[in-house]
């Protein structure tokens, strides 16, 4: 990468991370000389990337030119596959702001061709509904709820969907715009470490309660993927002597206990009706004994395999996420008293704020990080 490229990325970082700043202060912080950062500044504000917004205080002498990002300048779409409300696409700005957005069918209803033509015609109609310039944007982000195995190409779904699709049903070259592709866990653990109550912490695991369980591993700032894409797959984790001898589909892992689908699929048997498991934890919350039962029992599961998390990796903070986060801090005290009967010390626990727009800001993080790195040195204006 050009020493030019690599300095536009800190200057551009470094007025992103401040609501307004100086082209001095900027200077100071990234250690380049006035000149070096004047003409930085420039192209950036050519670009409309960057805009002066007015004068700043005065520290004795000239008031300074103040600057902010032009979060309008360009934008990302990001799409979560995972979430119980089915496929969701966003348009996200470059303060990693939701714009608009659009729902398709779930996931679980689809495979193979039908799949990717679902995918590809809800992307093409929101495209056109969105009616900006295709050089205006930067890139598609994808959340896929499974271990993302570039060398086989193949994605491996969370164990309680039984499904299996390769990257090429992915290959959606017509749209016209280069797609990334990420587990939803890792995208939530950006959107945290990025937007989230994560910004100031160097190695914190992200918990996801979704479709399935995962982990998003932060260890020094960076994302922790594992020599196989499947590090975090907290859904194996082994917690229940009784399913030992059963077959890896039917394996006692977290994820047969503690799912989505698991909640929703108790609920239904005693209701004799479907029911969103936002529901569950709402009645949880408020209350209601019955859905309080079914979210106990889960929370006591997760809270084992926090445990097994903790016990190996020993972050700053454990963040709990997806639409279990709505609940109030009490249940994580519950949690706490499970940790605390099976390993002697308790990690920091926090609910996430970013409720299920984690997914989809961690996709809009996944597109632009490689191009603030790079100054964002794109085409358009």
């Amino acid at each position: 990468m050009e020493v030019r490229s690599i300095n536009a990325g800190l200057v551009l970082r470094t007025i992103e991370k401040n609501d307004s700043i100086s082209r001095a202060d900027v200077g100071k912080i990234v250690g380049l000389t006035p000149p070096t950062i004047s003409a930085i500044v420039k192209d950036l504000i050519e670009r409309d990337i960057v805009q002066e917004i007015g004068k700043g205080a005065s520290s004795g002498g000239k008031k300074p030119i103040m600057l902010k990002i032009n979060s309008k300048a360009a934008y990302m779409i990001a799409v979560d596959l995972g979430g119980e409300n089915g496929i969701r696409v966003a348009l996200m700005d470059l303060s990693y702001h939701i714009i608009k957005e659009k729902c398709g069918p779930k996931i679980e209803s689809l495979n193979g061709k039908k799949f990717k033509n679902a995918l590809g015609d809800i992307l093409a109609d929101f495209i056109r509904e969105i009616n900006i310039p295709k050089e205006k944007i930067l890139g598609i982000g994808i959340g896929v709820p499974g271990i993302v195995d570039f060398k086989s190409k193949k994605i491996i779904a969370a164990p309680c969907l039984n499904w299996v699709i390769s990257l090429e049903d992915l290959d959606l070259r017509e749209i016209g715009i280069s797609i990334t592709i990420e587990n939803d866990v890792n995208l939530m653990a950006l959107g945290e470490k990025t937007k989230g109550i994560a910004q100031k912490i160097n190695n914190f695991v992200f918990v996801g309660e979704r479709t399935g369980i995962g982990a998003g591993i932060i260890i020094n700032r960076k994302l922790y993927k594992g020599a196989n894409n499947a590090a975090g797959e907290a859904g194996y984790l082994f917690i229940d002597p009784r399913y030992a001898s059963k077959s890896i589909r039917d394996y006692g892992c977290l994820e047969k206990l503690a799912s989505y689908k698991v909640i929703v699929e108790k609920a239904r048997k005693k209701l004799g009706k479907d029911i969103k498991v936002i529901e569950i934890f709402k009645m949880a919350a408020e209350g209601d004994s019955f859905a309080l039962n079914i979210v106990q029992e889960t929370l006591k599961y997760l809270a084992y395999g926090i445990a097994n998390i903790s016990c190996v990796l020993d972050p700053e903070l454990v963040i709990i996420g997806g639409g279990i986060s709505i609940l109030p801090p009490r249940f994580l005290e519950e949690m706490k008293i499970n940790i605390r009967k099976i390993i002697p010390f308790v990690p920091k626990m926090e609910f996430s704020k970013l409720g299920e727009d984690g997914v989809l800001i961690g996709a809009a993080v996944k597109v632009l990080e490689p191009l603030k790195k790079k100054g964002l040195m794109l085409n358009h204006k």
